[in-house]
């Protein structure tokens, strides 16, 4: 999906972050420009799921195929992939965007990840991430990005190993 491209001869990704507002059934309507990257790069089926119910993971349906291939070429017998198998289809389910560009997250999703009242959603580049406003500051912003991260994702940018040669 990569060697695709928008209309402007560029990819187009999910960037930044914006507040929004959930329904009483549970729907949320995504902002503008992360509408506009879907349009332009994917189509309007989901997977929404998460790792551990504290928030909420949309990928696009070719982008989560993708996933699902790399786990199938993997195998079946390593114990995280098969412990994370677990857990996105605990949380998994089939969704799109519906015709009022809204999205519905799973009723027990919503729950245990407290979606209700101000949220934050967040592009990761090909995928979003749906936040309780206050538990992403806490758990996210409420804490210091270490020199030891900054290394790690300088050499990250820089083409070079996470890891030092002498490590």
């Amino acid at each position: 999906m990569w060697e695709d491209v928008g209309r402007s001869g560029k990819m187009k990704r999910f960037r930044g972050s914006f507040e929004v507002k959930i329904d009483a059934k549970g729907r949320l309507r995504l902002p503008p420009k992360f509408l506009s990257v879907f349009d332009a790069e994917y189509e309007r089926d989901l997977f929404i799921t998460s790792l551990n119910g504290e928030s909420v993971l949309v990928y696009p349906m070719s982008v989560w195929e993708g996933i699902e291939e790399k786990l199938e070429k993997h195998g079946d017998l390593d114990p995280d992939v098969d412990e994370y198998r677990d857990k996105v289809s605990y949380w998994g389910s089939e969704n799109e965007i519906d015709s009022k560009n809204r999205i519905l997250v799973p009723p027990s999703l919503r729950k245990t990840a407290k979606l209700d009242g101000s949220l934050r959603i967040l592009g990761k580049t090909n995928h979003l991430v749906i936040w309780n406003e206050e538990d992403f500051k806490a758990v996210k912003i409420g804490t210091n990005f270490s020199k030891e991260q900054l290394f790690r994702v300088s050499r990250i940018l820089n083409g070079q190993n996470t890891l030092p040669d002498n490590e």
